[in-house]
């Protein structure tokens, strides 16, 4: 294992958990051929799974795939990347010569783009006071205190949804499966549209 990376101001502020894993050849030669170096030697030096005590997972894109074009279309060209023990999804794509990040808040169903690079993205925006990880950190705390830690592709959400209305509180939080979770949300909101 390398002893510095280019991401390692994000391994820094934000470890591996236990149960990270390096993925294997196949899963890395996709990802030479899809993300910049920079996400590809952290996952060869650490690998997928939850990073600072589950705040942040680094994920393999074929899980969370189907949720991104649930929310966009099937014609979205950037690749799930992270998400966030909430379940904002982070994709990637490059776009006229330059990385390009967005994120998914299904909760507020808007997609943002991020400034910056792969490596500013790790390295300058997750540690960030800007960051949905600064924004969560207490209500995440109080999610795992209450309902435990997460298992794999699993988030914490909002009971009732905030789409429909639902409020941030400590007794709303629940967890579950998060690309399945994602899809019932994005269902329930298209229904109330399509209701008024």
């Amino acid at each position: 294992m390398p002893e510095s990376i280019a991401l390692q101001p994000f391994v820094d502020a934000y470890p591996p958990d236990p149960g990270v894993r390096v993925p294997g050849e196949a899963f890395l030669a996709y990802g030479v051929a899809h993300f910049p170096e920079a996400l590809i030697e952290l996952w060869r030096a650490h690998g997928l799974g939850f990073y600072g005590d589950q705040q942040i997972a680094l994920v393999d894109p074929g899980v969370w795939t189907d949720s991104l074009q649930t929310w966009l279309g099937t014609g979205v060209t950037s690749i799930p990347f992270a998400v966030t023990s909430f379940g904002h999804i982070y994709h990637y794509d490059h776009v006229d010569g330059a990385d390009r990040i967005q994120c998914l808040d299904p909760h507020f169903q808007n997609n943002v783009v991020i400034p910056g690079d792969m490596t500013d993205f790790f390295n300058q925006h997750l540690p960030s006071r800007s960051s949905h990880l600064a924004d969560l950190r207490a209500l995440r705390q109080g999610a795992r205190d209450a309902r435990g830690a997460l298992a794999a592709d699993e988030i914490y959400f909002f009971t009732p949804m905030l789409a429909l209305g639902g409020q941030v509180r400590q007794e709303n939080l629940d967890k579950g499966n998060g690309p399945v979770h994602l899809d019932i949300v994005h269902q329930m909101v298209r229904q109330h549209v399509h209701q008024r």
